[in-house]
C-alpha cells in the first residue's frame, strides 16, 4: 500500500538521521578516549559517519537486487552535495579557497574523471576495487597531512557510554536503510518510475540531509571552506564506499545523465577554484544546473 511505503520511507530517513548522529558521537568520543587527534577524527570518523546513510543504503539496495537505487543513491548524493548543498551555501555566503582546498579539488576532479571513464559499461568488480583504492589513498593522505595533537581531556568521556552510542547508532542506520530502501522500491512501483529515479532524487536528497543542515549552518557562520571541504570528502567517500564497495560484489548499471551531471558540476568547481573563490553567482549557476538535471531525470 502507498501509505505504508511512505511511512517506511519517512521512518527510514528518521532512523538514518539520528542513527548517523549517534554513531558519529559515539565514535568521536571513543577515538578521543584512545587519544586520537581531532584532525584524524574529522577526516575519518566524522567524514565516514556523515556518509554512513548513503553507504549502508547503497549496500542494502544492492543486496536486495535494486542496483538502480544503489547507483542512483551514490551518484545522486554526490550531485546533490554539489548542486543543492554547495549551491545554496555559496548563495548564502561566498566561499574563499585556500591552497589545501585547491589540492583537494584537484584530487577530486581526477577521481571524477576516472569514475566517468569506468562508468561506460557499468561498474564491475575491477571498477569497484579501483574506486575503493583511490578513496583509501585519499583518506591516508588526508590523515598523514594532519597534525597529531595531544588530547588532555581524553578521560572525560565514559567508555561504556561511547560504545553504547556507537552500537545504537549503527543499529539505527542499518534498520533505517532497510525501511528507506523498501519504502523507495514501493514508491517506485506505485508511481511507475524506474528505481534509479527514486534513488537519484528522494533517496539521495534524504540521505544527504545531515550534510545539508550542517552546511547551511556553516555557511551562515561564514565557514565556506569547511562546507566545501566536507562536500569534497563526502563525495569521495560516497564514490568509494557507496558505489565502489557494492560494485566489488555486484555488477552495477551506469546512468549517463547522472554521471554527466556529476562531471559537469565537478568541472565547474574546478573552474571556479581557479579564481580562488566560489561567488554567489557561481552558487546560483550550480543550483540551476542541479534543478535542470532533476527536471530531465523525471521528464
Amino acid at each position: 500500500m502507498l501509505i505504508w511505503d511512505i511511512i517506511y520511507f519517512v521512518l527510514g530517513l528518521i532512523l538514518l538521521y539520528y542513527g548517523s548522529d549517534w554513531f558519529v558521537l559515539g565514535a568521536e568520543r571513543l577515538a578521543k578516549f584512545f587519544n586520537v587527534s581531532n584532525f584524524v577524527i574529522g577526516a575519518t570518523v566524522v567524514a565516514i559517519g556523515t556518509s554512513l546513510p548513503e553507504i549502508v543504503t547503497s549496500i542494502y539496495a544492492a543486496l536486495t537486487n535494486s542496483p538502480g537505487i544503489t547507483v542512483g543513491n551514490a551518484i545522486g548524493s554526490c550531485v546533490c552535495n554539489i548542486g543543492l548543498i554547495l549551491g545554496v551555501s555559496a548563495v548564502i555566503s561566498p566561499i574563499l579557497l585556500n591552497k589545501e582546498l585547491k589540492k583537494n579539488i584537484t584530487y577530486y576532479i581526477i577521481l571524477i574523471v576516472i569514475l566517468t571513464i569506468l562508468s561506460i559499461n557499468g561498474f564491475d568488480t575491477i571498477d569497484g576495487i579501483i574506486l575503493l583504492i583511490l578513496t583509501l589513498l585519499y583518506l591516508k593522505k588526508t590523515i598523514s597531512d594532519g597534525k597529531v595533537e595531544e588530547n588532555n581531556n581524553n578521560k572525560d568521556f565514559s567508555l561504556p557510554f561511547s560504545i553504547i552510542m556507537l552500537v545504537i547508532g549503527l543499529g539505527a542506520v542499518l534498520s533505517g536503510s532497510q525501511f528507506l530502501v523498501e519504502g523507495a522500491k514501493g514508491l517506485a512501483k506505485a508511481f511507475g518510475v524506474p528505481d534509479f529515479i527514486i534513488g537519484f532524487t528522494l533517496v539521495a536528497i534524504g540521505t544527504s540531509l545531515p550534510e545539508l543542515m550542517v552546511s547551511i549552518i556553516s555557511a551562515k557562520r561564514k565557514l565556506g571552506g569547511l562546507v566545501l571541504g566536507n562536500i569534497l570528502g563526502s563525495n569521495i567517500i560516497d564514490v568509494g564506499f557507496a558505489l565502489g564497495l557494492p560494485a566489488v560484489f555486484y555488477h552495477l548499471p551506469s546512468n549517463y545523465l547522472g554521471i554527466l551531471s556529476l562531471f559537469i558540476l565537478s568541472a565547474l568547481i574546478y573552474i571556479f577554484s581557479l579564481k580562488n573563490k566560489i561567488s554567489r553567482v557561481d552558487g546560483a549557476i550550480i543550483l540551476i544546473i542541479y534543478l535542470i538535471t532533476i527536471y530531465f531525470i523525471f521528464f
